[in-house]
């Protein structure tokens, strides 16, 4: 006796044809590449829009003026992911550097990596009129912010981050 084929009634799922070897399609081709330009665009954007935040909260401070306390950590009672950058990026400012390593290394590397990534889409993109690169929309680079912000939140959770100054 002989098997039937597979067919819509039988028990066995049908399997989708796989993917030819080699080179993608041209639609699946410009498909990924347009969604890495959106990601390297959006993240130029974030650094970028970071990085003014985080001046004007600078200027601020220089003269005097403190923002309004952290609405996160008003309502829960614990510090949110960024508590305590404004602090850091002020003492990085004042030339005490290895104060805020010693308190906070990876909120000071998140300070530096939101500098390159926001001047490398300011000169690229804002500037030379060209497009963002490639690889500021890495995958890889996105999980390595994201694990620095979640070092920092932790250092911050466990020291209370860099000491008011």
């Amino acid at each position: 006796m002989t098997a039937a084929p597979p067919g819509p009634g039988s028990a066995e799922p049908e399997l989708a044809a796989p993917l030819p070897a080699g080179p993608l399609p041209a639609s699946l081709e410009d498909e990924r590449s347009d969604r890495g330009d959106t990601r390297a665009r959006a993240v130029g954007q974030g650094a970028l829009t970071l990085l003014g935040l985080g001046a004007g909260l600078l200027a601020l401070r220089t003269v005097g003026v403190h923002g309004p306390a952290c609405p996160f950590r008003a309502a829960t009672g614990v510090p949110c992911p960024g508590c305590g950058m404004t602090r850091l990026a002020d003492a990085v400012a004042h030339g005490r550097i290895g104060d805020a390593v010693g308190h906070d290394p990876a909120g000071v590397a998140i300070l530096g990596v939101i500098v390159v990534l926001a001047t490398t889409y300011l000169v690229r993109v804002v500037i030379q009129k060209r497009d963002a690169p490639r690889w500021l929309g890495s995958p890889i680079l996105i999980a390595g912010v994201v694990a620095l912000a979640a070092g920092h939140w932790i250092v911050t959770l466990v020291n209370g981050g860099l000491p008011a100054s």
